[in-house]
């Protein structure tokens, strides 16, 4: 009985020291960067409950950091639907996108980045099984993952802007250790 409590007692506190270990990853991979040389602020968009996806008024960004947002949140959503066809998700939002941190020498590059939140709106929310972060408001948008944990990472290229990579980052920031870390390891 003491070696069970032994076994149980440890396996316990490797649990919790992995956990604690394991830091801030859960990067994103990018497998298809946008490259777009428009850099114009962006104006108010029109969002039809006809069209699927669109970003919430007041949002000003550059027109790329809006592309990649997009572009990200469409490849979310598809990729959501497929892996959870019961929560019925029928439309998208972009819910914040902002300003962020800038890297002015990181690896010989500058880095810009800009924080997300993005939601799916679900015809069957009492399907859905919150896990983590998630939430669903009352009108059925659910954030599938960790609110305001998806960050978009740039290369400024003279007066460019260049998509790289997105990343997740729950529990740290732009500018502190463990996401500069996390964000060299995806560059490298």
């Amino acid at each position: 009985m003491q070696n069970l409590k032994k076994i149980i007692l440890g396996t316990i506190m490797t649990m919790i020291i992995m956990v604690l270990c394991a830091g801030c990853t859960g990067a994103e991979d990018n497998k298809n960067p946008i490259k777009t040389t428009n850099n114009a602020t962006n104006a108010q968009v029109n969002h039809s409950s006809d069209k699927i996806g669109f970003v919430m008024e007041g949002i000003d960004v550059p027109e790329v950091v809006l592309d990649a947002a997009k572009t990200q949140v469409e490849q979310l959503f598809e990729i959501n639907r497929t892996d959870y066809p019961d929560y019925n998700y029928v439309n998208w939002r972009i819910e914040n996108l902002t300003y962020s941190y800038t890297y002015d020498d990181l690896n010989g590059m500058q880095l810009t980045i800009y924080q997300m939140n993005y939601e799916f709106l679900s015809e069957s929310p009492e399907s859905i099984v919150l896990a983590g972060g998630m939430y669903i408001t009352e009108d059925n948008w659910v954030m599938p993952g960790y609110p305001n944990s998806t960050y978009l990472i740039f290369q400024q290229d003279g007066n460019k802007l260049i998509f790289l990579h997105s990343i997740v980052e729950n529990d740290c920031t732009p500018g502190n250790q463990i996401f500069t870390e996390d964000l060299l390891q995806i560059l490298t």
